[in-house]
């Protein structure tokens, strides 16, 4: 069998496999035809089946086992890919305050240091024209002159560009998220009623040797965050 000239022969053995994967011809658990069989079938070198069957895997649609072959990959249908829209659009960020705290027992977790450990807490809110419509509270470990208290209030005050400046791969951001209600102090500096729905954003930011240099939690009223999820094999496209 010859591919389309137009298309590379790995693609069509690709997107051939992957179409009975998908429509369940090949269900679950069942092996794949040989490798002498996928070259007989496709007129095609070793290489060129093992380039096709190579981004199968990378798909998440098949495993191989040393020996045995290739088999159908079981769906994972209770694991989510997610990913989070702040759909703030034109809105703005506002310093709002900034203090020097005693962490409570949340933040002495997140940030796993002691209790007598002072940290920075800064609060700036999301605003769309006057109405605001977020809180977020960034807390930092403090010590004395490490971070400047006026560093810190540059990334309260100018969050776009600290953020940029601070993009690294040396480290790494665990983010957890509650449905909440507001009260007391939150509730005050939101100015939304008690029965509002909130969503938290609760992020912990970890360097790759394992210091937790920060925690922030964000309130955000609906419909101005939103989270969506999917799970198991997404077909973007059938060729």
């Amino acid at each position: 069998m010859k591919a389309n000239n137009h298309v590379p022969v790995y693609v069509t053995i690709f997107s051939e496999l992957r179409d009975r994967i998908v429509n369940g011809s090949l269900g679950p658990g069942e092996m794949l035809p040989s490798e002498n069989e996928l070259c007989a079938k496709y007129r095609a070198s070793r290489e060129t089946i093992r380039k096709g069957l190579k981004q199968l895997e990378q798909a998440g649609l098949i495993y191989s086992s040393p020996r045995r072959g290739y088999f159908v990959n079981t769906p994972q249908h209770n694991k989510f890919t997610l990913s989070f829209s702040q759909d703030i659009g034109n809105g703005e960020v506002r310093f709002k305050d900034i203090r020097i705290i005693r962490p409570t027992a949340e933040i002495q977790e997140a940030l796993n240091i002691p209790s007598n450990r002072k940290v920075i807490a800064f609060y700036r809110g999301n605003y769309k024209g006057e109405r605001q419509i977020g809180l977020e509270i960034k807390y930092v470990p403090y010590d004395r002159g490490l971070p400047t208290i006026e560093d810190e209030i540059n990334f309260a005050v100018f969050p776009e560009a600290a953020d940029a400046k601070a993009t690294s791969f040396s480290y790494y951001t665990e983010l957890n998220i509650q449905a909440v209600t507001a009260s007391g102090e939150i509730l005050s500096m939101l100015d939304c009623s008690p029965e509002d729905p909130l969503l938290l954003l609760k992020r912990t930011y970890i360097t790759q040797s394992g210091e937790h240099i920060g925690y922030s939690k964000q309130y955000l009223i609906p419909p101005y965050g939103e989270l969506h999820g999917v799970s198991g094999y997404v077909q973007k496209n059938t060729h």
